[in-house]
């Protein structure tokens, strides 16, 4: 193989192991537990389901949840006004009056939860969002749903720490690169360099 295409098929298999180590890891597989809260506790039993962009977690025929790769939509299917109620969850951050709280094993760790633009809930902010790294409440007491109404939050998942086995195939793709540009040295120079 010439020095040329050594160097750029390196190049590529560097750039390869570099681009899928960095990947950003979703969402989707996650396992999901469904917790309805309101009146000072915990409503009902919790819901477990796998990330699968497929609707789970059907609370009393009001709403079901959709776990996708980025994003929780929360669908409605019968209208309702939640009502108010007393702080039923308050603790690491997460903050429910009448609300659902997720809680995500074998997931990433949740950085970031904005609301998209296909929220079509009145009265629905930031304000009704908490999160830590793990779970995710969404509190909407006082607010009032249709058949129809959605709540779509798109999250951000921390990037993935690099594990060793990319680090240590770019350290040998490196080493074979230094190797290959030392026996192309070594043969314009001569047999006796």
């Amino acid at each position: 193989m010439t020095r040329t295409r050594f160097g750029t098929f390196s190049l590529a298999a560097i750039a390869w192991l570099a681009a899928s180590a960095t990947a950003s890891a979703g969402f989707l597989g996650s396992t999901i537990t469904s917790q309805y809260y309101a009146y000072g506790s915990k409503s009902g039993a919790g819901t477990t389901f796998t990330a699968d962009g497929q609707a789970h977690a059907r609370f009393a025929n009001y709403f079901d949840v959709i776990a996708t790769d980025s994003q929780i939509i929360y669908e409605y299917r019968s209208p309702v006004v939640w009502s108010a109620s007393a702080a039923s969850l308050n603790q690491d951050g997460l903050y429910i009056e009448n609300g659902n709280l997720l809680t995500f094993a074998d997931a990433p760790s949740i950085i970031g939860v904005a609301i998209n633009a296909a929220t079509n809930v009145s009265r629905f902010s930031a304000a009704n969002v908490t999160f830590h790294e793990g779970a995710l409440a969404v509190n909407w007491a006082r607010l009032s749903f249709t058949s129809g109404s959605r709540i779509v939050l798109d999250l951000t998942a921390a990037p993935p720490v690099v594990a060793e086995p990319p680090a240590l195939a770019l350290m040998l793709g490196g080493l074979a690169c230094a190797a290959g540009a030392h026996r192309s040295r070594r043969r314009r120079r001569g047999p006796d360099a």
